[in-house]
């Protein structure tokens, strides 16, 4: 059996991996310590620190789902100080790395994978002394499982094409089940893949606290609104609308918007009850960038009545452009996480694919008289293709700058009445990205494919 110093010689090894990749994955926590013996991982608080550890990227996303949608629009000064990388996935090249090149948004979510595999490894090896111990080690357990379902969900979304539920060809991504980082794991099928995230969520589920005391924590309310996110991707419908009902069960929360302050810096405070799950996407030169603009296309959706422009968006010296500032987590980094109102979207759209039509309008109307300026009178039940529109637009306009836009434009690709096609415009040339074009699965790192052999997606 694996003993836990041999787990702690493979997190340094992954540390310094991750800080030759500019992760800066482990330098603190393994600093922090003079004897690096004491940070060995064998106790109940030694693998909660390595769940808890936001700083080492438990609780960042990847930011290519972003820099790729519709949601920002980058200046040419911005443009001239992204990576090549970035340029190229912002343009949708087919090529997008330099010989050599790692790709952060690939390594960081199985760096996730593998500290919750050094847990789940560690947990097997450890014995509980009492009631209290197994408990706690249940709810470690559940958590870990928790996060190795985000990281491997996080590079599904990325780097794999849309998912067709009547195809069986699919390619998937590695799905790694232990920490052993010298073992050499093949792409998964698409089904394999997502069958593996749900399990995860699934397991152990019970054991989660109902709610977190610190939202960056997993619990059963974050478990069923990520499976209710997961279903949605999978056109499960009535799994999704299932899932997100019990989590709205838990908590259906929302702020009232007319109750704010829209001339604080930030809109929102870190943490606030909106919040299911707190994550943030990854910061990268364009986070803090004046010239990270929103999409003049998604500013022009908001109507009179809407109260969220003066919460979203911030004036620049050009009349026609806008900064996002309504991030939901209280500062400048985008919202990475799971939040009520998503919750709320997802059970309105599988409610209506569904027949759960009186439920999805009441779920809209709940949203937006929370949202909505002094004055505002709900339309009226919406019904079939007006109710699916209405959701569309709404989960448009709720959700922006929140890493979820090009999830959706992934699986509305199966949808012809909602399948879009990108535009770019740069000087005098421009990049279009056609429904269901393969460019939507990013190339995997040509360093990882030597490193891992594996079959490299077709753009």
């Amino acid at each position: 059996m694996r003993n836990i110093r041999y787990q702690f010689n493979k997190i340094y090894l992954l540390c310094q991996l991750g800080l030759a990749m500019g992760l800066g994955a482990c330098s603190d926590y393994l600093d922090s310590k003079p004897d690096r013996n004491l940070v060995i991982p064998t106790t109940l608080d030694d693998f909660q620190g390595l769940l808890d550890a936001e700083l080492y990227g438990m609780n960042v996303v990847p930011m290519s789902g972003f820099i790729a949608s519709d949601d920002p629009y980058f200046g040419s000064g911005l443009l001239a100080r992204l990576s090549f990388n970035q340029n190229a996935v912002y343009f949708w090249e087919k090529e997008i790395y330099l010989p050599d090149e790692n790709d952060v948004n690939w390594s960081a979510p199985y760096q996730k994978v593998f500290y919750a595999n050094v847990v789940l490894d560690g947990l097997n090896e450890f014995s509980p002394q009492n009631q209290v111990e197994e408990n706690r080690m249940l709810e470690l357990e559940a958590s870990a499982r928790f996060y190795r379902a985000m990281g491997h969900f996080e590079v599904l979304m990325l780097f794999a094409e849309s998912f067709d539920p009547s195809r069986e060809d699919q390619l998937g991504v590695p799905i790694r089940l232990t920490s052993d980082i010298n073992q050499k794991v093949g792409r998964a099928t698409m089904k394999e893949s997502f069958a593996q995230i749900l399990l995860d969520l699934e397991e152990g589920l019970e054991f989660l606290p109902v709610q977190a005391d610190i939202p960056s924590r997993p619990s059963q309310w974050a478990a069923q609104a990520m499976l209710g996110r997961v279903y949605l991707m999978m056109h499960s419908f009535e799994e999704s609308y299932q899932a997100s009902s019990r989590a709205l069960a838990i908590d259906n929360t929302l702020m009232n918007y007319r109750e704010l302050d829209s001339t604080l810096t930030y809109s929102f405070e870190r943490m606030h009850p909106e919040t299911v799950f707190y994550g943030r996407v990854m910061n990268s030169r364009f986070t803090t960038n004046g010239e990270n603009y929103v999409n003049p296309e998604l500013v022009a959706l908001y109507d009179s009545l809407d109260m969220r422009p003066f919460f979203f968006f911030r004036e620049t010296g050009d009349s026609a452009l806008y900064n996002f500032r309504g991030n939901y987590t209280g500062d400048f980094y985008q919202f990475g996480g799971i939040a009520t109102d998503e919750v709320l979207l997802n059970l309105a759209e599988a409610g209506a694919r569904t027949g759960y039509e009186a439920e999805a309008n009441e779920a809209l109307k709940y949203l937006l008289e929370n949202r909505m300026a002094e004055g505002y009178v709900w339309e009226g039940d919406f019904a079939g293709a007006e109710l699916m529109e209405k959701i569309i637009l709404e989960r448009r306009k709720e959700l922006a700058f929140r890493d979820i836009r090009w999830m959706d434009l992934k699986r509305y690709n199966l949808y012809s009445e909602l399948a879009i096609t990108l535009n770019r415009e740069f000087n005098e040339s421009s990049a279009t990205l056609l429904p269901n074009d393969s460019r939507y699965a990013l190339e995997i790192p040509p360093l990882e494919i030597n490193l891992n052999p594996m079959p490299q997606n077709v753009r």
